[in-house]
């Protein structure tokens, strides 16, 4: 009995390795992920054709309809919607008009506007302004039936309010109340998020699955203590399961790095995520 079982443990456990089901099976879905691409544009067929051989794609969820979803995820690729966390843009007419002053980030009275981006940074303290976002993933995500959140801009929580701890702190205490929604409401959505390495350690590390590091750049590891830190710390987290780290490199040599931190990594050729 005893060589029995001994033998068919042996047996599924050669099975799940066979299937690449080891790491999901104790770490989670998006260690199975090991290519992926961002477009946050509208798909024509030739773009759904590209993406159906990825493992996972971060989109505009609004620029996709529920049958291209359907087609992608027949493909088993993973699709996460994107949610700008802290940066509204001019452009998203729909978002605006759930939008009330009060939702606004002010500083010294004013509304902050990041020209580079045609964006306004947002007050993520306000419930207003959480449940807006709530109603972004209820509906172009959650009725959509993507798998996961993707969360960018959460680098603007270490970057804005650093020269005052008390908002910082407020802040990303409202970025935790909307990530406790979300898993709330929504308890089988993914969650990645966009850089905020600070943040991740002081409110959403346990609340997030993965983690992207965009503009990963070999150089600047090799000439940045802050890079060789983090670059140690994500090592380490994703080698004990606690959250998947993805890249965005522009070079081959960035590119060969990420492999080599076991990092699965998108390359990026433009400007824009088109």
């Amino acid at each position: 009995m005893e060589k029995w079982f001994i033998g068919l443990a042996a047996t599924v456990v050669l099975y799940f390795i066979l299937k690449g089901l080891i790491p999901v099976l104790f770490y989670g879905t998006l260690f199975r992920v090991d290519s992926f691409q961002i477009f946050y544009g509208q798909p024509d067929q030739e773009k759904l054709e590209e993406l159906k051989h990825q493992d996972a794609a971060i989109i505009e969820p609004i620029a996709f309809t529920k049958k291209e979803v359907s087609f992608l995820q027949k493909e088993d690729v993973l699709l996460f919607g994107y949610v700008s966390l802290m940066q509204l843009e001019n452009w998203n007419e729909e978002l605006k008009q759930d939008i009330i002053p009060s939702d606004y980030w002010l500083q010294e009275g004013e509304r902050l506007y990041v020209a580079d981006w045609d964006t306004y940074v947002m007050d993520i303290r306000e419930r207003h302004y959480r449940d807006v976002l709530m109603h972004k993933i209820s509906t172009e995500i959650v009725e959509k039936q993507l798998d996961g959140v993707f969360f960018d801009t959460v680098d603007d929580l270490d970057y804005y309010f650093r020269d005052d701890p008390a908002v910082e702190k407020a802040m990303r205490e409202g970025y935790k109340q909307l990530l406790d929604d979300v898993k709330s409401s929504y308890p089988e959505l993914l969650i990645i998020q966009n850089r905020g390495f600070d943040s991740y350690k002081a409110v959403s590390r346990r609340k997030v699955d993965g983690v992207l590091w965009e503009a990963f750049n070999k150089k600047d590891i090799e000439s940045s203590d802050w890079a060789q830190n983090w670059l140690s710390y994500w090592k380490k987290e994703q080698l004990s399961g606690q959250v998947r780290v993805f890249t965005v490199v522009t070079d081959d040599e960035s590119l060969l790095q990420s492999k080599r931190n076991r990092f699965p990594a998108f390359m990026r050729t433009g400007n824009t995520y088109q």
